[in-house]
């Protein structure tokens, strides 16, 4: 008996799970390399990366959206930006690009709270520093790519959904 767990007399759960007082967590990291082995975790880290290359990719066509920071392993920030904005953005006018940034990063909430709220698809959303914009911290959509079955038609839609909703959301 310690004093912390499994007091005598206690109806303390850790007396008959696996657990105990310490997650088993390292148990399943350890089966993992097992069934997958080296080469199963290169695989999925590959797919992840050659998903978040194809998915910038496909934001930098994109005339409606700008890639923020470019993937270095599985992970890259993008946003929507409506015509109107993309303009101001490119204006050598401060007030004007700290305006479009501002309403870029209420856009940018807005989306992907309804994004989420429909559950058809998920991005969560942070902000960075952007050297273009003279290191003004910006609201962006933050995508992982880590499932494998991720392919183009699901990336598409996933833009698809965020231009849809900036075009309904955005009153600019």
């Amino acid at each position: 008996h310690a004093r912390y767990i499994i007091r005598e007399g206690s109806k303390d759960i850790g007396s008959k799970t696996l657990e105990g007082s310490r997650p088993a967590m390292a148990m399943l990291v350890h089966a993992a390399l097992h069934i997958m082995a080296r080469q199963g975790y290169e695989l999925l880290i590959d797919l992840g990366i050659d998903s978040a290359q194809r998915f910038a990719e496909m934001i930098d066509a994109a005339e409606d959206f700008e890639l923020i920071t470019a993937p270095e392993l599985n992970i890259l920030t993008y946003r929507y930006v409506p015509e109107s904005l993309r303009e101001a953005l490119q204006s050598d006018d401060d007030e004007r690009q700290r305006d479009a940034n501002q309403q870029l990063d209420e856009l940018t909430e807005s989306i992907q709270r309804y994004q989420r709220e429909a559950g058809q698809s998920f991005v969560s959303r942070t902000r960075v520093s952007v050297p273009r914009y003279d290191y003004a911290s910006v609201g962006v959509f933050r995508a992982i790519l880590a499932n494998p079955l991720t392919d183009a038609d699901a990336l598409a839609a996933v833009l698809e959904e965020q231009r849809e909703l900036g075009q309904r959301l955005y009153r600019g």
